[in-house]
């Protein structure tokens, strides 16, 4: 885990290109403090800053073939590193190193472009061969990458706020960014970087740059329509071989002891078991033993399946439990590590929950994904939600709106629509399928580009900020293409969500657990969070400069404050009513942190 970023085509002198990158490099030190270096030529300045934990190589590494000099810059892993490695020694490449980063430069020197296709990972990385630069990104997206074009030539980086330490990018937010913010927040529209001029490349893209001649995008992966030939046990079988693969490819072979974020849910037991976790980590809260009450988003408490787990496969477990106060108090510390409102305490928790497993271990296991490839959100099972149009965590276009200087923007519904009709366009149709399986396709890419894309980032940032990794094996591209063909009725085998998944772990997993509601990432229950991020709130509303009230009307706050709508959730089941308020404090410290400027 760390951080990458660079100036390409610049037109000043090489002093404050170096000035420059430095301010830049010291930004992209939230990803990662131990490690830095730069790269700096009249045409190039290379920088990355990493965790030392986390990486074992020397960057930016530079190689010289021939006449030709290569630099690379690369944050990520490489889960498929030993077999490339075998592939590029019988073509001929010996390596002095075998880390990733090396791993990845020699795979571009062999294959340009096409690297990127031979790559098993999650990684942004960057490349300069002394006339262009090479730019990609993982399928899914879990690495970040920004990118910038201007009289400055192009500046990149793995952080917004590392974008917005070069002088000449301004923190301004126009109508799209604003209405990013306030009508799809904390989910942002693909490639939006909200500020005026920053983009983002996107989820299965690469870019090649060249100095006075612009940028050029290619998308190297996208899912494919496919007529599904496996029968229901042929199926089972797959996804059970998969997860295994998957898992097994992410045990690197020098990580004997991997640990798992436990939930004690299907999906952290399910990596758990299969990874033989032999330590686990838990998080709750100040007063959630007396304050939690049963939804239907959340049925039950995480604690008793977290302990049948714990003796199922004799963990090492530690119960991590935060309070109200210092929830509220890491929102700040979380906003800065996303760049951007985020989710709120659904963030700070992450952030601060790695920050006491840090000191333990640098890497841990997820079951983050699964939701969003089997189908197991609520959505998919309310038959009217799931036909519905629009974003199905977010159905009040007309809430939000609310929320919305009205000269900002004057048709709100238009701007949403018109993201969700993207979206579901992406969708590739099969020429047999029935009406449901046309929109399962259509919400497997709502939840891919969307709703998974928020939690990636949120695992992304918080993971770097606490100098953690956290692997996803239910997040494997292979995976992610057999189940956008795998039809609903196996998916949702027995009417039950994740059937299949729940059928391809049976032996695997205790049937407690195996046959356990979904339940979201825990959040508080206790009323002190409420109350806190409500006096939080209040001395914002009683200062007309507060920076929200460019952006937010000020009665609209107020109601919130008040209470009013307290039963619509900002962003599906994870973020109610305390969360909205935490949400909008966010709001507040972002734009005065960070000087933003509202352009109408």
């Amino acid at each position: 885990m760390g951080g990458i970023g660079g100036i390409v085509g610049y037109n000043n002198s090489a002093s404050i290109a170096a000035q420059v990158c430095e301010e830049m490099l010291n930004s992209l030190k939230m990803r990662g403090a131990d490690l830095n270096g730069t790269h700096i030529s009249k045409e190039i300045c290379l920088m990355h800053t990493c965790h030392s934990q986390l990486n074992n190589s020397s960057q930016p590494l530079r190689v010289t073939l021939g006449n030709k000099a290569y630099v690379l810059v690369f944050d990520g892993e490489l889960y498929n590193n030993e077999a490339l490695r075998n592939e590029l020694y019988k073509k001929g490449h010996r390596m002095s190193d075998t880390n990733d980063a090396t791993v990845v430069l020699y795979a571009y020197i062999a294959w340009q472009q096409n690297c990127v296709e031979k790559l098993n990972g999650v990684f942004s990385f960057a490349i300069w061969d002394g006339s262009q630069l090479f730019l990609a990104r993982d399928r899914l997206g879990l690495r970040p990458i920004f990118y910038s074009i201007g009289a400055y030539g192009l500046v990149f980086a793995s952080s917004i706020k590392a974008m917005l330490s070069h002088p000449q990018i301004r923190p301004v937010i126009d109508t799209n960014g604003a209405a990013e913010l306030i009508l799809l927040g904390p989910g942002r529209t693909p490639g939006c970087g909200v500020f005026k001029n920053i983009s983002e490349l996107g989820p299965g893209e690469h870019a090649v740059y060249i100095p006075n001649h612009g940028i050029s995008k290619t998308t190297y992966w996208r899912l494919k329509s496919q007529t599904h030939r496996e029968d229901f046990k042929e199926t089972v079988v797959t996804i059970r071989e998969l997860l295994m693969d998957s898992v097994n490819l992410q045990l690197l072979p020098k990580e004997k002891s991997p640990a798992i974020l436990l939930s004690g849910g299907l999906d952290s037991s399910a990596v758990a078991a299969l990874a033989k976790a032999n330590k686990s980590f838990s998080v709750d809260y100040v007063g959630n033993d007396k304050h939690f009450s049963p939804t239907n988003f959340q049925p039950e408490d995480d604690g008793e399946y977290i302990k049948r787990m714990i003796d199922h496969l004799g963990l090492k477990h530690k119960r991590i439990v935060l309070g109200s106060d210092e929830l509220a108090d890491a929102l700040n510390d979380a906003m800065h590590a996303r760049g951007l409102p985020g989710m709120a305490d659904v963030d700070s928790a992450l952030l601060l929950f790695l920050r006491h497993v840090s000191k333990e271990t640098s890497i841990v296991f997820s079951g983050e994904g699964s939701d969003e490839i089997f189908g197991g959100y609520p959505w998919y099972q309310d038959k009217n939600r799931l036909m519905q149009n629009g974003f199905p965590w977010s159905q009040s276009v007309q809430h939000r709106a609310k929320f919305l200087l009205p000269e900002l923007l004057k048709e709100p519904e238009a701007y949403v629509q018109a993201r969700y009709d993207w979206t579901i366009k992406e969708a590739e149709i099969s020429y047999d399928d029935e009406p449901i399986e046309r929109r399962i396709r259509q919400m497997y890419m709502l939840n891919l580009h969307w709703f998974l894309q928020c939690l990636a980032v949120r695992n992304d940032t918080m993971a770097a900020s606490a100098g953690m990794s956290v692997r996803a094996p239910f997040l494997d591209y292979r995976l992610v293409e057999y189940l956008y063909n795998v039809p609903w009725h196996f998916k949702n085998y027995e009417n039950r969500e994740k059937g299949l998944l729940r059928e391809a772990l049976k032996g695997i997993l205790p049937d407690t657990v195996l046959f356990r509601k979904k339940s979201p990432f825990p959040k508080t229950h206790n009323p002190a969070y409420l109350t806190r991020v409500k006096d939080m709130l209040l001395p914002i509303l009683s200062d007309t400069s507060s920076p929200i009230f460019s952006l937010v009307p000020k009665a609209a706050l107020q109601a919130l404050y008040d209470g009013q709508s307290a039963d619509t959730n900002w962003y599906g089941q994870l973020m109610s009513y305390p969360q909205t308020i935490a949400y909008f404090l966010q709001v507040n410290m972002w734009m005065k942190d960070y000087a933003v400027i509202v352009e109408n």
